[in-house]
């Protein structure tokens, strides 16, 4: 995830009758502030006077040397704060990022009223400093500390500023925090959403990698899922079905039904991902379907066209396809009278091979009204079927019986009609 670059944007303002520095205020804290009356001693202020001349007249070398000084004088917590408020004037004069966090650590943990109108905003660029530095524990603390205080930095369109959730959510994967984490990643999109902004691409990318590192299948699903919802190119629908395929070790025939998605999310790549699955499929007893893959691997240019491993599994399916259409329509027969929904969901895969998606449908119905099946297969294939048939609501009314090992994937098929009926218009 990208973190923009810190920019404190601190200015001066009105003190205690010597421009002393401060963080600039809205109308709220102004009034606050207003209430504040400080205990400075008089040695204090007699140290202040020749640096805050300097300090005005921008001669930050001399500030500089005097700053010592000004520091020895400070004893109490608001001379204390003061002295971090003169660091952080001074450090933007002389653009040192180490001064402007002394600055800001002191001011904040100088145990003076003065800080409490600005204790978030302080806390706010503490957190950035410690996030800077890779101190990811006080990032943790002071970005938490800020939105304990209600503070929430605002972009230039006084939009909440993401950048707050992306540095804790980061700070808290970086200590091997990723419940916390993944929660604060979560808020971030929901506020950059309803800022109407799109969320960067890379969120997602990290939240499922953390997931998939730390063994959380379930939430690497979500995270490639949201990416897939929110990006869906052909790449990321391909590393979402593999990191998703990978992690389950799902049987033949499931994985059939992932590699079905993969092929018609344009996923597959290359020789290996054609190859499984045509030898997936003529090996479940689908030769027309193991063949079509196979030519439409060859037609895109997906894979070397000399290749002896393809060729060979997509003859060998070929060599099947007719005398197995030829037996669809007594196996059709046959469905109709039979005892259970064995015969019908054997043929209606057929069928789907073929790409006769609305007969195939019609015989997955007839599986399920007879029984004796696994449901949650049919109605995976039946979703199947009628999303290729164009019948996109019925569709994802199938997807949402499918329960048990293809819960997960039958979402993402309900991603996938959702997405193509969008692009349908």
């Amino acid at each position: 995830m990208k973190v923009s670059k810190l920019a404190l944007g601190l200015a001066l303002a009105a003190g205690f009758g010597m421009a002393a520095p401060s963080i600039a205020k809205d109308k709220k804290e102004s009034a606050e502030a207003a209430k504040f009356t400080p205990e400075l001693s008089k040695g204090f202020r007699n140290a202040v006077q020749p640096f805050q001349k300097a300090l005005s007249a921008k001669d930050y070398a001399t500030a500089q040397s005097l700053l010592p000084a000004v520091q020895a004088a400070a004893t109490t917590p608001d001379e204390k704060f003061y002295v971090g408020q003169f660091k952080i004037a001074l450090g933007q004069g002389l653009k040192d990022q180490a001064l402007l966090q002394a600055g800001v650590l002191e001011s904040l943990n100088s145990g003076s009223a003065g800080v409490e109108p600005d204790r978030g905003k302080f806390s706010w660029y503490a957190g950035q400093f410690a996030f800077q530095a890779k101190d990811y524990p006080a990032a943790i603390q002071y970005l938490t500390a800020a939105k304990t205080a209600g503070y929430h930095p605002q972009d230039a369109n006084g939009q909440p500023d993401s950048n707050f959730e992306i540095m804790l959510a980061e700070s808290y994967f970086q200590t091997k925090q990723i419940p916390q984490g993944m929660a604060v990643l979560d808020q971030a999109i929901k506020e950059e959403t309803a800022a109407g902004r799109k969320v960067p691409q890379s969120w997602y990318g990290r939240a499922a990698s953390i997931a998939y590192q730390s063994k959380n299948m379930a939430e690497a699903a979500k995270w490639t899922r949201a990416q897939v919802a929110a990006y869906p190119t052909a790449e990321n629908w391909r590393s979402a079905l593999v990191i998703f395929g990978d992690s389950n070790h799902f049987d033949d025939q499931t994985q059939l039904d992932l590699l079905r998605l993969k092929r018609f999310a344009g996923a597959l790549a290359g020789e290996r991902d054609y190859y499984e699955y045509a030898v997936l499929a003529d090996k479940i007893g689908l030769p027309g379907e193991a063949k079509a893959v196979v030519d439409e691997g060859k037609a895109k240019g997906a894979f070397d066209a000399s290749s002896k491993a393809i060729n060979e599994i997509g003859a060998a399916a070929g060599a099947k396809v007719a005398a197995d259409k030829a037996s669809l329509a007594a196996s059709e027969k046959s469905a109709a009278s039979a005892a259970n929904g064995k015969a019908a969901l054997g043929t209606a895969d057929a069928y789907f091979g073929y790409g006769d998606y609305a007969k195939a449908a019609q015989l997955y119905k007839l599986a399920l009204q007879k029984g004796g099946v696994d449901a949650a297969t049919v109605n995976m294939r039946l979703g199947e079927a009628l999303a290729k048939a164009g019948q996109t609501a019925e569709a994802k009314q199938a997807f949402a019986q499918v329960t048990g090992p293809r819960a997960e994937l039958a979402q993402f098929w309900t991603l996938w009609v959702d997405q193509n009926a969008r692009a349908a218009g």
